[in-house]
């Protein structure tokens, strides 16, 4: 059953009767957002731009690329139900597509708000327990526009079909099905990324190259953010996971910052002839509590009027 913020009642009973046996998570408890610059950044045509004395060239290319796939999972610390809705994606469904399912966790709502302020988390606690936050300012606008809590965690977004009526927001038991149906579709998008990253400065510079595989008509935007995987912290389990609070859980493909904004920027507003190209580059630094090897940089490119994303790609911070 799909938790529902309007049975918090029943939810603050639940929780308020379970007792912890944990160790204390040390502080910080919140990340901070990285810093993102477009300073110094010099575009000398759509395959060549300048970042900060850095060039990255792309050279020419007219293959045709398999349709890729984004998975919006939004979910909480507090939520009871969302780990088994997160195994499922990326332990069950993922190894199906490999790198063509693209996943970013999203941490938002009132089941994402950690103790000790959290409404749902529980008095009796150690103390530390269920206080990290990994919600981010581009993660709530998206859950707020999207309505992804109001709906009920866990649940989640595929490449954002069918905005803004009510059938956007799957639940879990859809997931793999609207997967597959998306899977089969012929690209409309080819994205490229390539980055640099000095790890003694923490700064990365990136430059991100769409290509249109035929004739594109519309208004389109490029999203780009950062995501962690394999963090390991608190979890709350509803039963018969044993005990309910788990500290050792695997977070996986945690969204941490936008890059180019909430919701990306525009790159073409009268849509793409064949093999027409956009290019942008930003500069970005990482945060010091993040693992730098566990970091991802993923693009997608979607419809301004529709949101339904058409491409998404997805690379390592550290190859």
């Amino acid at each position: 059953m799909l938790n529902k913020i309007n049975k918090f009642g029943v939810l603050v009973l639940f929780v308020l009767t379970c007792f912890f046996a944990c160790d204390k998570i040390d502080a910080p408890y919140r990340d901070k957002q990285n810093v993102i610059s477009t300073q110094g950044v010099i575009y000398l045509s759509d395959s060549e731009v300048i970042i900060d004395g850095d060039t990255f060239s792309f050279s020419g290319e007219t293959s045709i690329p398999q349709k890729k796939i984004l998975a919006e999972d939004y979910t909480g610390t507090l939520c009871g139900n969302c780990p088994y809705a997160g195994e499922k994606l990326n332990d069950t469904i993922k190894p199906g597509y490999g790198d063509r399912l693209v996943v970013i966790s999203v941490h938002s709502g009132f089941f994402a708000n950690p103790c000790p302020g959290g409404f749902a988390c529980p008095v009796s606690r150690p103390a530390g327990a269920l206080e990290t936050d990994f919600r981010t300012p581009i993660g709530n606008e998206w859950d707020v526009f999207f309505g992804n809590s109001n709906a009920g965690n866990p649940n989640g977004l595929i490449d954002r079909m069918e905005y803004p009526s009510s059938q956007h927001i799957k639940t879990p038991a859809q997931w793999a099905s609207r997967i597959q149906s998306r899977s089969v579709l012929p690209a409309s998008f080819a994205l490229r990324i390539d980055h640099l990253y000095d790890a003694g400065t923490k700064k990365v510079k990136l430059a991100v190259q769409s290509r249109a595989v035929g004739a594109q008509t519309g208004t389109y935007k490029l999203q780009v953010v950062l995501t962690e995987d394999s963090i390991v912290d608190w979890q709350y389990w509803y039963p018969p996971v044993t005990p309910a609070s788990d500290p050792d859980f695997l977070h996986r493909s945690v969204l941490r910052a936008g890059v180019n904004s909430n919701f990306g920027e525009e790159i073409s507003s009268s849509g793409f002839s064949n093999g027409g190209l956009a290019l942008k580059g930003y500069n970005a630094i990482i945060d010091d509590h993040w693992v730098e090897k566990n970091v991802r940089i993923v693009a997608f490119i979607y419809d301004a009027t529709t949101y339904e994303v058409k491409q998404v790609e997805e690379v390592n911070l550290i190859p």
